[in-house]
């Protein structure tokens, strides 16, 4: 028995769901990696992610190619009218896997927001150490010898000298 095409949208949606719930959760433990600065972790879990981004892109697409298929634009205004295009006990339950999906691509984008936000604060410690270490201090700005406005003040870097 071949699925009719609300069944093969609801199938698609339950597994973009279920990579979604996967990815938010790979993203709370990279988090928790980035805070113990484990880098081995992060590589691991930057891997372990990578399928899953892959799988939510190649299903977007079918759910699209689906959409289109049967006559409706792609897109979230697509999704809905080909929803609402069906009776109401066959439209709920995919009705409430868009919502789910809806709010596990919300966790997603809050927790890559935190964990960037984690990374760029690295990142800024980093190169704090190191314009220190150069013997720079990025906060330090000056005019230089031709007038111009310049952050790069120079002073005797610490590395070489030891």
């Amino acid at each position: 028995m071949s699925m009719n095409a609300l069944q093969q949208v609801s199938s698609i949606l339950q597994a973009e769901l279920n990579h979604s719930v996967k990815l938010a959760q790979l993203l709370q433990q990279e988090r928790e990696a980035l805070k113990a600065a484990n880098l081995e972790q992060v590589n691991h879990l930057t891997r372990e992610k990578q399928p899953h981004l892959v799988q939510l892109e190649q299903l977007g697409r079918q759910r699209e190619q689906l959409l289109k298929a049967a006559g409706f634009p792609g897109g979230k205004s697509g999704l809905q009218a080909f929803i609402a295009n069906h009776p109401p006990e066959q439209a709920e339950p995919v009705t409430a896997l868009v919502t789910q999906l809806r709010q596990a691509a919300k966790d997603c984008r809050d927790n890559n927001q935190i964990n960037g936000g984690i990374l760029n604060v690295n990142r800024q410690h980093l190169v704090r150490a190191l314009s220190i270490l150069r013997g720079r201090d990025p906060e330090s700005s000056a005019y230089g010898p031709g007038g111009e406005y310049t952050s790069q003040v120079v002073r005797q870097p610490l590395i070489g000298r030891v």
